[in-house]
């Protein structure tokens, strides 16, 4: 017990330097406060929260590729983040029907992941869309005007991406398309002993307990307890209970430092966008290279873009705390069902 516990917190401070990536990092963050400004010029406030997730997701989804193959993954994690945020807001009418349909959205991303890395990617991200929008953030928009918003975001992180070499070697797009297979390996890897087929069993049940949860409790932004189990859940234990301590570190980070900067400082609204900003860089920087500085950014982008709609920052910040806490609770217990089959040393995703 000891070993593992002392394997988990040094996964957790684990910092890898060279998977910092800063242009493409600063590139993003810039992308999301441009997006943010524009609805604060053109006084579509409400407009800010779809846009800002659909830049900010796209901008997670930029692995490092070669150009063909980049902007086909980006399309279609627009693709598919449009498609759940049009999902999720169509679901919220449906009251405590969101818990089998939040189930089945989270299988089905769970187990893109045997597919390889990207696909994981996508589906994470897919499922985190679906969680928040599902929840019907305070924009008072459609389900369809959310899923446009979310889309217009992710295409303009898209063509911020491409566009350089779009105008310098656009003979870089005309590169053969090679097939990964996809297709194949989902069908063939359909049966109870693959890790990812047990992973998305996991991930739906606690996903409905979240969504659960959520709907007794009717918290404002109660949201962010689906959304934080889609966040941490990970194919095996060891990686899970890492996300788990990494992401209460980095909420607990973040939360004071977004209530500082915001209310200590009397921030209005487009330094406010610059600090949404500086929370999408953080992210976006660091997600692969220390999940809990990584939360502390998104921590910073969510709290401070709620108060752009007029959330009171504190009341918040304590949901925020309480959500990631009741989350955490939710994906540790069941993650001690139905283990994977390799041993819990296998890397996560």
């Amino acid at each position: 017990m000891l070993a593992r516990l002392k394997f988990v917190a040094l996964g957790a401070a684990e910092f890898e330097v060279t998977q910092v990536a800063w242009i493409p990092s600063i590139r993003g963050a810039l992308v999301v406060t441009l997006t943010i400004f524009w609805c604060l010029y053109t006084g579509n406030t409400a407009h800010a929260i779809p846009l800002a997730v659909g830049a900010l997701f796209v901008g997670l989804a930029d692995v490092d590729q070669i150009i063909n193959q980049r902007w086909r993954t980006l399309l279609t994690a627009t693709f598919c983040n449009t498609l759940c945020a049009m999902l999720g807001g169509w679901a919220s009418n449906f009251g405590f029907y969101q818990v089998l349909l939040v189930a089945v959205v989270g299988s089905i991303s769970g187990y893109v992941g045997v597919a390889g890395s990207r696909p994981a990617l996508i589906g994470l991200l897919s499922i985190v869309t679906y969680a928040i929008f599902s929840g019907t953030p305070e924009n008072h928009l459609t389900a369809l005007a959310t899923g446009a918003l979310v889309a217009i975001g992710g295409l303009l992180q898209t063509a911020a991406t491409v566009a350089s070499t779009a105008i310098t070697a656009p003979s870089e797009f005309r590169i053969p398309y090679q097939n990964n297979h996809n297709l194949r390996r989902l069908r063939e890897n359909l049966h109870t002993q693959n890790d990812f087929f047990r992973h998305g069993a996991r991930l739906a049940l606690a996903l409905a307990i979240a969504m659960s949860v959520y709907l007794y409790l009717g918290w404002p932004h109660g949201y962010w307890i689906p959304m934080t189990v889609a966040w941490i859940s990970l194919p095996n234990q060891n990686g899970t209970a890492t996300r788990v301590i990494s992401r209460v570190a980095g909420s607990m980070a973040g939360v004071p430092i977004t209530y500082a900067v915001i209310d200590g400082l009397h921030l209005q609204t487009y330094a406010t966008a610059i600090f949404i900003g500086v929370g999408a860089l953080l992210m976006l920087a660091f997600i692969r290279a220390n999940y809990a500085v990584a939360v502390t950014g998104v921590t910073i982008f969510a709290i401070s873009l709620t108060s752009l709609i007029g959330q009171p920052v504190g009341e918040v910040s304590v949901v925020r705390l309480l959500a990631t806490l009741i989350a955490g609770a939710i994906v540790i217990g069941v993650s001690f069902m139905w283990l994977s089959v390799r041993t819990e040393e296998t890397p996560a995703l």
